[in-house]
């Protein structure tokens, strides 16, 4: 009894460990949080809501689980990988989307302020009204990329946050075989799963921003969307493959 409570322990700090290390729970904010330059504050702080409530949906699934019959463990985990992965390829996609219709509506904005540049010369009569118009152009120009900016934020934010947070039910044969033993030992396993999970997102995310940091080059930020869209996609695919 004293050698099997200890060795449980360590068999819920592992699996912890083992899921958490897997990629799609932390490459995709790392990557994110080089390409939208974010700082090391708020990789901290969103890496750890991020593996607190990878923590919490692992728990409550797993009670779920337990509650309907553990013949449905592997039906859930099959389908969580499907919809993961698939989440992350759709975002991938709209992630590369939107980079290919930022560079065409600059483009055609830069012609179109070209054109109305010309034509504001040539009529000096109205040059006030045509100020305000122009102004209301430009106004509405900002205002659509200020929203397309806040709905890559927005993407960049909550998919990968989302698949960090997917469930892990690795940690029920643990957690049935420390609750034959005590609600001591139950509880211990629970409690090491969760530290060691949330260390692992937490600890590998900053680790992969702050290696991110170190690249430096201005088609990094140039092309910062395209290289978050092929993150999404590889991890997304390998995913949904049940491959990581």
């Amino acid at each position: 009894m004293s050698l099997t409570a200890p060795a449980l322990l360590a068999a819920g700090a592992g699996v912890g460990f083992g899921h958490a290390v897997l990629p799609d729970h932390w490459v995709p904010l790392a990557v994110i949080a080089r390409t939208q330059r974010y700082p090391l504050r708020r990789v901290l702080r969103l890496s750890t809501l991020a593996g607190l409530a990878h923590v919490a949906f692992s728990l409550i699934l797993g009670a779920i689980v337990i509650g309907v019959g553990l013949q449905f463990r592997s039906t859930v985990e099959r389908h969580e990988n499907l919809i993961v992965g698939g989440l992350l390829i759709a975002t991938g996609v709209v992630f590369a989307v939107l980079e290919l219709l930022g560079h065409s509506h600059d483009d055609h904005g830069g012609h179109s302020h070209g054109h109305r540049h010309d034509h504001d010369h040539t009529d000096h009569d109205h040059g006030a009204g045509r100020d305000v118009i122009g102004t209301v152009q430009v106004a509405t120009t900002h205002d659509h990329e200020h929203n397309r900016s806040a709905v890559t934020r927005l993407l960049a934010f909550a998919i990968p946050f989302g698949a960090a947070a997917s469930p892990d039910l690795t940690i029920l044969p643990v957690f049935l075989a420390a609750s034959a033993v005590g609600i001591t030992t139950a509880a211990g396993t629970l409690v090491a799963f969760s530290l060691v999970t949330l260390g692992t997102i937490v600890g590998l995310t900053l680790l992969g921003a702050v290696a991110g940091y170190q690249l430096r080059g201005a088609w990094i930020d140039k092309s910062a969307n395209l290289i978050t869209a092929a993150v999404l996609l590889v991890i997304g695919t390998l995913v949904a493959a049940n491959i990581i």
